[in-house]
């Protein structure tokens, strides 16, 4: 499909946030119960402002959530002509959705929300000279979710009589609206994904800011670059965040929070055992903390070279203690290869790459 439109709000980078940061609630809201045990990838500003594709065993599409993630600074949202402009558009994406050349399971459905953080509040107006009475639900704090099929039918006939291209009316079956309990401001937004994240993973993730902040960064990447040609795709694999980028995110963090979690209880003890002197301890901690993310950096060869060393020596190993391990690879490693690294920094990023080997055997 070719839409010129669909690279515009490329160039509006302010746009994109409460849309991103939707996804990632989203994602963390549902993680053990939808996403952790399915295959899948987000979609960010592509058919919709995100997609979330969830795939069978056999790698066909058979479920697709859809979003339009819309933020109002006043107000709440009404049956008015801004609304159906969008839902029109929504509508539209269930027909480009079944249109797309991605290959689909046979019981492949979609699933069309229209989200915002704002109240939607949905009514069949009272009109006396035809005695009706006024209709009304409202999507917020305390009924977060509505399909159109559960609608009151009389919303249901004002919504489809305002939905002007007849073959769209199908995918009305498909539409859904979701109330999503953000604030107004990005910053605020960050600060509840923050707890979110923290309700979600606890103790698991370390530093919960980071966590928050490396997610953002993920899903940025993605956001910001365009569809080829204008032409929208799910095979489009560069507007996709994939299952296993967002797991591999979240191993990162949980590994650093068990590192992190043991030196910061026994900070003195391992201190002692790896003979860190007290004015070098900032260097230590800086060198491990960034070690976990170089790991995973293609451009870090060094640092790619020492976790496939530790890997490779973990079941030789004959030390109990993780500070004597530490030591027994340095030894190994120091008598065969040649770093850059000072001896401090090396003892970090060996302190760090033990706990990710060992994460990487746990799971």
């Amino acid at each position: 499909m070719i839409d010129k439109t669909i690279n515009s709000g490329i160039d509006a980078q302010s746009g994109f946030a409460l849309q991103r940061n939707t996804a990632i609630f989203l994602l963390l809201e549902n993680y053990f119960t939808k996403f952790k045990n399915s295959n899948y990838f987000v979609c960010l500003e592509h058919h919709d402002d995100f997609l979330f594709c969830f795939l069978n065993k056999n790698l066909e599409v058979n479920l697709i959530e859809a979003y339009q993630s819309k933020k109002k600074s006043t107000g709440i949202w009404t049956l008015n002509t801004k609304l159906f402009e969008i839902l029109n558009k929504l509508l539209k994406t269930g027909e480009e959705l079944l249109q797309d050349e991605i290959s689909k399971s046979s019981d492949y459905k979609h699933i069309l929300y229209f989200s915002s953080n704002q109240t939607i509040h949905l009514e069949r107006k009272a009109n006396k000279n035809k005695n009706l009475s006024p209709v009304a639900i409202s999507i917020k704090a305390d009924n977060q979710s509505s399909s159109f099929p559960i609608l009151p039918k009389e919303i249901r006939e004002v919504i489809k009589l305002n939905i002007s291209a007849s073959d769209l009316h199908k995918e009305l079956d498909n539409l859904s609206f979701i109330w999503i309990p953000f604030t107004t401001t990005e910053k605020e937004q960050e600060n509840q994904l923050v707890g979110k994240i923290d309700e979600v993973f606890g103790k698991q993730i370390f530093d919960k800011r980071a966590a928050i902040d490396t997610l953002i960064s993920l899903f940025r990447k993605v956001e910001t670059t365009y569809n080829q040609g204008n032409i929208v795709k799910l095979l489009e694999k560069t507007k996709r965040v994939s299952k296993s980028e967002v797991e591999n995110t979240f191993n990162i963090l949980t590994t650093k929070a068990k590192c992190f979690d043991y030196w910061h209880k026994r900070k003195s003890e391992i201190s002692s055992k790896l003979k860190i002197r007290i004015t070098d301890k900032e260097i230590f901690e800086l060198a491990f903390d960034s070690a976990f993310d170089l790991f995973k950096s293609l451009k870090e060869a060094e640092h790619q070279k020492i976790l496939n060393f530790v890997k490779t020596q973990l079941n030789n190993l004959k030390s109990f203690s993780e500070e004597d391990c530490v030591f027994e690879l340095l030894e190994l490693f120091n008598s065969s290869e040649r770093t850059k690294f000072n001896d401090v920094q090396l003892k970090a990023i060996f302190f760090a790459a033990l706990f990710e080997a060992l994460n990487i055997t746990e799971n």
